[in-house]
């Protein structure tokens, strides 16, 4: 990763860490079914990405939401090989908000029709 800041570093067994999150619901499992190629940033609650040597780096909330600073130094060879490190990306989302957010909107579109 050289050249690019880390924001947390752990180390846990992933695979045992996420086996702990609690059975999703019907609308987590519809979300679950939607391809995306964007993400709008309120609705990511966490990202994990772990690379091969075992390193994990966690950004959550504001680290998500606020620029991160540019390394003047960064060229795309070096992150490049940052990219090519990482073994795994997770993404996990606020699903609550996200199931408010579409609620809230369907009342406006088809509240009169419900």
């Amino acid at each position: 990763m050289s050249g690019m800041a880390k924001k947390s570093i752990t180390n846990f067994n992933i695979d045992k860490a996420l086996s702990r999150i609690s059975k999703p619901s019907v609308f987590d499992r519809i979300i679950k079914e939607i391809d995306t190629n964007e993400i709008p940033s309120k609705y990511v609650e966490q990202i994990v990405v772990q690379y091969y040597d075992g390193n994990i780096v966690e950004l959550k909330g504001e680290e998500l939401t606020q620029p991160i600073p540019l390394n003047k130094d960064a060229k795309w060879e070096i992150m490049e090989d940052s990219f090519k490190k990482m073994k795994d990306v997770r993404i996990f989302l606020n699903t609550d908000k996200i199931e408010v957010d579409i609620n809230i909107m369907v009342e406006k579109y088809l509240g009169k029709y419900c």
